[in-house]
C-alpha cells in the first residue's frame, strides 16, 4: 500500500459497472485519515447488510436507515470500492497524493489550540497544524470518541477507581482490569481493552488556549480533576523509576516518580 500525504480528503461517488442509475448509498461525512486509515460514514445501504471496502468486510449497516461507519485501508490508487452486496459505488479520494515508494509521509500534527499571539510569527499568530474538529468528541455508551485522533476515552472519571490519586503501578492495574459495567461504561469492552495513555496520546488532549484545565473540550468529561495524570511512558533511562506525567492545570509535561500519587485517565483504540 502506498503512503498518503494528504491528511483530509473530499469524497466523490461514482457508480461502477452494473450498479443502478441512482445509488441509495450516500456518504455524508467526508472521508478523512485517522491513524493512517480512511474513516468513512454514510447511509442508505441495504438494512442490516454487510458493508465491504475494497472487498473486505468492514461493518454492518444499521437495520433502521442503513447507516454505517468504518475505518478502512487507504487504497493504492486513491479510489476504493464500497458495497452493501446489492450496490457498489466507487469512492474517489480527492487531493490524495502518493509519495515515492519507501519515502516517509509526514505525520500531520494538530494545532495546539493557542489563539493568543504575543509577537508576530508565534504559535498564536500562525496557528499551524491540522484544524481541530468540531465537535472534538462524540459521546457513546460512556466513552468519548476523539474525532481528531480516533482514540476512545473514558468519559466519566467520578467513580472511586479513578477519582483518587494513586501510584503508577496501581493505575496500570486499574487500566488492565477495566471493562464495560464500570464507571457508567456500557460499550461491551473487556479487561485488556483499556490502558493508560502513552505520553503522546495524553498530550493530544491538551488545549494550549485553555488553562485550569488545559484540556480540549472539558465539558465532555465528567469528574475530570485539574491536576497531574499518569502516562504509560517511562523515562528513557532503564529502571529509572520515573514516568512521564501531564499536568492539566497549565499543560506542563514533566516526570514523576512511580511511587507518587497522580490521577488516572483511560483510553482504548477506536473501532
Amino acid at each position: 500500500m502506498k503512503k498518503i500525504q494528504s491528511a483530509s480528503f473530499a469524497v466523490a461517488l461514482m457508480f461502477v459497472a452494473g450498479s443502478s442509475a441512482h445509488a441509495a448509498i450516500q456518504i455524508h461525512v467526508a472521508a478523512e485519515v485517522r491513524n493512517g486509515m480512511v474513516f468513512i460514514k454514510g447511509k442508505g445501504a441495504a438494512r442490516g447488510a454487510p458493508i465491504t471496502w475494497e472487498g473486505g468486510l468492514v461493518a454492518t449497516a444499521n437495520n433502521g436507515n442503513g447507516s454505517f461507519s468504518f475505518f478502512g485501508e487507504l487504497p493504492d490508487d486513491c479510489t476504493g470500492a464500497l458495497s452493501d452486496g446489492n450496490e457498489t459505488v466507487s469512492v474517489e479520494v480527492r487531493d490524495c497524493t502518493s509519495v515515492i515508494a519507501g519515502a516517509i509521509a509526514p505525520a500531520p500534527l494538530p494545532r495546539t489550540g493557542q489563539i493568543v499571539s504575543e509577537v508576530p510569527g508565534d504559535d498564536g499568530a500562525l496557528q499551524k497544524g491540522v484544524p481541530l474538529p468540531s465537535p472534538r468528541f462524540t459521546p457513546s455508551h460512556g466513552t468519548l470518541s476523539d474525532n481528531l485522533t480516533g482514540l476512545v476515552w473514558l468519559s466519566d472519571l467520578r467513580c472511586p477507581a479513578l477519582s483518587q490519586q494513586i501510584g503508577w503501578a496501581s493505575a496500570m492495574d486499574v487500566a488492565r482490569n477495566f471493562a464495560s459495567g464500570m464507571c457508567g461504561l456500557s460499550d461491551g469492552s473487556k479487561p485488556g481493552d483499556w490502558r493508560l495513555p502513552n505520553r503522546n496520546e495524553l498530550t493530544s488532549l491538551l488545549d494550549m488556549g485553555r488553562r485550569d484545565p488545559a484540556l480540549a473540550a472539558p465539558q465532555f468529561f465528567s469528574g475530570f480533576q485539574v491536576g497531574k495524570y499518569w502516562t504509560s511512558t517511562h523515562f528513557s533511562t532503564p529502571r529509572s523509576g520515573s514516568v512521564w506525567i501531564v499536568d492539566f492545570l497549565d499543560g506542563e509535561v514533566t516526570l514523576g516518580f512511580e511511587g507518587n500519587f497522580r490521577f488516572t485517565i483511560l483510553v482504548r483504540d477506536g473501532p
